[in-house]
């Protein structure tokens, strides 16, 4: 029975494999004829456009009136170039869904919308601390997860996973938008091309103009509004009255006067005015997205439908300045840009709504937060079909539980699965160097993480409470802070303390208590700590080679150990966890491996004994 299941859904898989295939070469297909076509088209006006010129300089200046019927040629080439790209689009879509994106990242301008959060809405006591985001290496997890197509995605996703939900409602409404963009592909591509279109900013200004404050208004705005006009006139007049000169008496001296002003707005307003580019793009998408009808975006409609209603007169005024990349090719991008600076478009434009944008600040955001989770959780679909397993957590708040099974690290290539059971109280893990003891502690708090952000663990089962996730694994000293490796860790210890103290329960990883000080009183204090958050609202794991410290900790914690062989071929280990204290350890023999002389191998090891 077994066997032919597993049949079935091999033959299952082949059928969608090829139905696939089959789509993906059909999209192709129609690509390539667009774009004859589109040639075509291109060709045949610009053979109409030099008969007529030619009939009208040569034979009668009426055969001008031909280059009206270029017109529909114009209208049909447009026509054709846009379903051209659409395909495109939708080709490239669908071959990266499910694919990790390879690209250089600025965290700096991605974690900037969690800066600001962090700053106006004072939940910092809810989300990841930088100690246990730098321990649990999320920047490289982030990474993984993050294929979002416009700025306030990428900035959200960061939120989302630096600020850990503690109850079920609105992480079980994610959960129901990654499956709406897992199950129904018109819906999710319908809102990833409006995504694309918006596009990524360099500088991601947008964040900034939509969450910090804004600059005053200038005082000289009705010089951008004269200059524009000046220019206008210059264009009108020079052709006609002025010839030649004209352009070098007026036109150039205007553009350098205006280049000249645009470059001073622009260093005075950093990245806030080319942002405003995106910021009626964003509004429109978010028009777009309000209409869709669909059960599960519902609300998310409705909230975007109200702001965007509040924001329509900067999505009006903005309407011709396009988004930065989104003009067809280099030598048209140019144009446009000269265009824009001899009209100095761009700054009278942006004084121009800076008193709507101050008006509806919150609609921005609130437009910018949706528009940013919705891509985010396009990111999250994605990042699932591309994994071999998942499971959806569950959640309880009856008593101290933290229950995985066949738990992975995301980052791993080849990982080894293990489970564990945390109920009540604390587990303490020994073994040898290298064995996996930091490996499991990272792979226990990612999945934690993930399990109370994206709702989505690496393991075949996660059940556990709602928890405040702390960690201290790294070793690092402070040096910009002056901080010695031991003040660092007893620093992130006692907020552990103060979190065991508050109502919402603490999970904390713990990798080598206070080790920058002497055994003694590093035993006798590591103790006291660990026993303190265990009796309080705390579930504890600890990695540890003290053995005499995982002994002492045997009344409330319960001990898993890793274990290891070394022999003249190397060293092995199944990365495994077992119960109990380890009995072994491998620090000795390692340097023995590594070829140390014999003379330091041997008495240390009759030390040892």
């Amino acid at each position: 029975m077994v066997s032919v299941c597993a049949a079935h859904l091999a033959l299952q898989e082949n059928v969608q494999m090829k139905r696939l295939k089959i789509m993906a070469e059909f999209s192709l297909l129609s690509v390539k004829q667009l774009s004859l076509l589109l040639k075509v088209t291109i060709v045949a006006s610009i053979c109409c456009t030099c008969a007529v010129i030619l009939m009208g300089a040569n034979v009668a200046p009426i055969y001008y009136l031909g280059l009206l019927l270029l017109l529909p040629l114009m209208f049909i080439s447009i026509r054709i170039y846009q379903k051209n790209t659409l395909q495109k689009l939708l080709c490239q879509l669908r071959e990266d869904w499910g694919k990790e994106k390879e690209k250089d990242r600025d965290f700096s301008e991605i974690e900037s919308f969690y800066r600001y959060s962090t700053r106006s809405h004072d939940d910092k006591d809810f989300s990841i601390d930088d100690q246990t985001w730098s321990d649990l290496n999320m920047n490289d997890l982030y990474s993984q997860i993050e294929r979002s197509m416009a700025n306030p995605g990428e900035c959200v996703l960061y939120k989302i996973l630096r600020t850990p939900l503690l109850s079920d409602e609105i992480l079980k409404k994610r959960n129901e938008i990654i499956r709406l963009f897992q199950t129904n592909r018109e819906i999710r591509e319908q809102i990833q091309i409006g995504l694309s279109r918006m596009g990524k900013q360099k500088g991601n200004g947008i964040t900034a103009l939509v969450c910090e404050e804004l600059p005053l208004s200038s005082p000289i705005k009705f010089l951008f509004s004269f200059l524009a006009l000046l220019a206008l006139i210059s264009i009108i007049t020079v052709p006609l009255f002025w010839g030649s000169a004209g352009f070098i008496v007026l036109v150039l001296p205007l553009y350098i006067v205006n280049l000249l002003t645009t470059c001073k707005v622009r260093r005075q307003l950093l990245f806030q005015l080319a942002a405003i580019r995106c910021l009626g793009a964003m509004i429109r998408l978010g028009q777009e997205i309000a209409a869709v009808g669909c059960p599960e975006l519902a609300d998310c409609c409705a909230t975007l439908r109200k702001a965007t209603s509040a924001t329509r007169k900067i999505a009006r005024k903005t309407f011709l300045l396009f988004p930065e990349n989104s003009v067809s090719s280099d030598l048209a991008t140019l144009v446009y840009a000269h265009i824009d600076i001899y009209f100095l478009r761009e700054v009278r434009i942006f004084y121009a709504v800076l008193d709507e944008i101050r008006a509806h600040h919150e609609e921005l955001r609130s437009i910018y937060r949706l528009i940013g989770e919705l891509d985010a959780l396009q990111s999250v679909a994605s990042y699932r079909e591309g994994l071999p397993g998942y499971a959806e957590p569950g959640f309880s708040d009856k008593g101290l539980l933290l229950e995985i099974k066949d738990a992975e690290h995301p980052l791993l290539p080849d990982p080894v699965p293990n489970s564990i059971t945390i109920q009540g109280k604390g587990i303490t893990i020994t073994g040898s160097n290298m064995a996996g003891k930091t490996t499991f502690l990272r792979t226990l708090g990612v999945n934690a993480i993930l399990a109370q952000t994206i709702y989505t663990c690496l393991a075949t089962s996660y059940a556990g409470n709602y928890f405040r996730i702390l960690s201290l694994i790294s070793e690092t000293d402070s040096l910009i802070e002056g901080k010695s490796y031991y003040l660092v860790q007893a620093e992130q210890l006692l907020r552990m303390v103060r979190s065991s103290e508050k109502d919402v329960l603490t999970l904390c990883f713990i990798d080598e208590p206070l080790a920058g000080t002497n055994s003694s009183e590093r035993i006798v204090a590591s103790f006291e700590i660990l026993r303190y958050l265990v009796n309080h609202r705390a579930l504890v794991v600890v990695a540890t080679h003290d053995l005499e410290l995982a002994r002492r900790l045997e009344f409330g914690f319960k001990s898993y150990h890793f274990t290891d062989r070394v022999d003249r071929e190397g060293l092995s280990f199944d990365f495994k966890l077992k119960d109990g204290i380890t009995s072994s350890s491998n620090a000795i023999r390692l340097l023995e491996y590594l070829g140390y002389p014999e003379s330091i191998t041997k008495r240390a090891m009759k030390l040892e004994l």
